[in-house]
C-alpha cells in the first residue's frame, strides 16, 4: 500500500470513529476502535515519519472523540443517579 493510500485509510477510519461517537453509535465505535490501535501501529511501523502530515488531524479527531465519550459518560452517570433516586423514592413510598 502506498503511503498516500495509507494516510487516506487512517484518516477515513479516524473520521468513521468520530462520526460513530458523535452519533452515539457506541456499538459501531467499539467495532472500529477494536482494530484502530493495530492498524495505526502497523502504519507507523511501515511509514513512520511519512505520516506526520496527518498526525495533527488524527490527534484532533481523538480529542473530539474523547469529548463525546466524556459527555456520554456524564449523561449515563446522570441517568443512573436519577434512576437510583427514583428507586429510593419508590422504596420509601412502599414502606
Amino acid at each position: 500500500m502506498s503511503v498516500e493510500k495509507q494516510k487516506l485509510t487512517l484518516l477515513s477510519h479516524s473520521k468513521n470513529m468520530l462520526n460513530a461517537a458523535q452519533s452515539e453509535d457506541w456499538q459501531r465505535f467499539s467495532e472500529l476502535d477494536s482494530v484502530w490501535q493495530n492498524q495505526l501501529q502497523i502504519a507507523v511501523e511501515n511509514y513512520g515519519s511519512q505520516l506526520d502530515s496527518i498526525g495533527e488531524q488524527l490527534l484532533k479527531d481523538n480529542e473530539n472523540i474523547q469529548n463525546y465519550v466524556k459527555l456520554a459518560q456524564a449523561k449515563l452517570s446522570n441517568d443512573l443517579q436519577k434512576s437510583s433516586q427514583s428507586h429510593s423514592s419508590v422504596k420509601q413510598y412502599l414502606k
